[in-house]
């Protein structure tokens, strides 16, 4: 298979496990440290069988990595960059002067809160 082709092929593969709304949450989430189910069900408010299905998507893609500590198993990016290209993709929306002044007050509010509540990255 040709470079361009099986590179196009494994990062379409990638983003479409990127695209759902819960799991580009869980990254956000995970940007700003380790944490276990139970503290990701309180954080987004989402079904702990939700979470662990989409956390075992996003570990299949190698974007998240798991440690176990006795009964817990904590959860963390293991490319931290990959919460600030989410959050450069933002860009796509705060650009886009046809959205409604709503999506566009909801795109500068999120970046706020995430960039605020993350560690440099």
């Amino acid at each position: 298979m040709p470079s361009r082709k099986l590179v196009s092929q494994l990062m379409a593969e990638i983003l479409s496990v990127v695209a759902h709304p819960h799991r580009f949450s869980l990254i956000e989430e995970l940007a700003t440290g380790e944490k276990d189910v139970d503290q990701i069900v309180k954080i987004l408010k989402i079904p702990q069988p939700t979470v662990s299905q989409h956390l075992s998507a996003l570990r299949m893609q190698r974007l998240v990595i798991s440690r176990r500590d006795g009964r817990h198993v904590f959860y963390s990016l293991r490319t931290k960059w990959i919460a600030k290209w989410l959050l450069d993709g933002l860009k796509l929306l705060e650009e886009d002067s046809s959205l409604s002044k709503e999506i566009l007050s909801a795109a500068k509010s999120a970046r706020k809160i995430w960039t605020e509540r993350r560690p440099q990255l």
